[in-house]
């Protein structure tokens, strides 16, 4: 069975969640206008050659990744859910080195999500790409969308730290998989 503290339904955008003991990563994401609902906390938020940017923690929380927004007027020990994906949809990619003449410390992480699902989770961005899901058979005709979120990190240790973790996070979603496909078909026995 799944531990009770592992969630089975996708965290919902609005949910207040406990940052306290979790591993809550401070970053950074550009904000969408078709996002900018998904938001509460103005004050959070600066807005810079017309680009919206917003604090954020980055949280896993059982097998979702969620994106939280610190909660107005706390004591910061909780946060406002954004967005939450599921682990198992998701890789992680570094950046390359910052182009030339960029003089800022901030590193990015590229979160891909890919899904059969036609929306992408809020704040990912839908990519041209569709990557198709067999070669032949019966799923040919079946395309993943993918798409992608900018996580912007203070400087080159947090975003190695950030990498190191969500690689590790994603990984070990990952092997579970069959695990908990195993658990769900004895439980139908």
């Amino acid at each position: 069975g799944s531990a009770p503290h592992e969630y089975h339904d996708a965290p919902r955008p609005g949910t207040v969640v406990g940052l306290v003991g979790r591993t809550a990563i401070p970053c950074v994401c550009e904000v969408p206008d078709s996002s900018a609902p998904l938001f509460t906390d103005d004050a959070a938020s600066v807005i810079s050659d017309g680009v919206t940017w917003q604090s954020l923690y980055l949280v896993f929380l059982g097998r979702f990744m969620i994106l939280a927004e610190p909660e107005r007027g706390g004591s910061g020990g909780n946060g406002r859910i954004v967005t939450a994906c599921q682990l198992t949809k998701l890789s992680v990619e570094r950046d390359p080195l910052p182009p030339a003449g960029n003089a800022s410390p901030a590193r990015r992480l590229l979160a891909v999500h890919t899904s059969l699902e036609d929306t992408p989770p809020g704040l990912f961005q839908n990519e041209e790409t569709q990557k198709k899901v067999a070669p032949f058979g019966p799923f040919n005709r079946l395309y993943y969308k993918m798409s992608t979120l900018d996580l912007w990190f203070e400087d080159l240790n947090a975003a190695e730290h950030a990498f190191r973790i969500m690689h590790a996070k994603l990984n070990r979603a990952r092997s579970k998989r069959g695990l908990r496909l195993r658990d769900k078909l004895q439980e139908d026995l």
